[in-house]
């Protein structure tokens, strides 16, 4: 079900947020099973996330670099959408 407009970032944030516990527990060794629809969804979801900071990134015109802050970049595009 697709979230609703006006709370779709806190939805996903927060949705997000599990998604990345579980990606923890994997990388330390300790993971849970993951079905192969869920290991196919984690694959789109990881595309999705470093989409999303790229696009932040070309949109102010930087570099991208894993470790950047992008959180002026966004809050200069949500200034720009108002």
């Amino acid at each position: 079900m697709a979230n609703m407009s006006n709370c779709r970032f806190q939805n996903t944030a927060s949705g997000l947020a599990d998604c990345v516990e579980v990606l923890e527990d994997m990388a330390d060794g300790d993971p849970p099973p993951l079905s192969e629809e869920e290991l196919e969804a984690a694959h789109r979801l990881v595309t999705s996330c470093l989409g999303i900071v790229r696009l932040l990134a070309e949109r102010g015109s930087l570099e991208f670099e894993p470790d950047m802050d992008l959180a002026l970049v966004l809050d200069d595009l949500n200034f720009s959408a108002t």
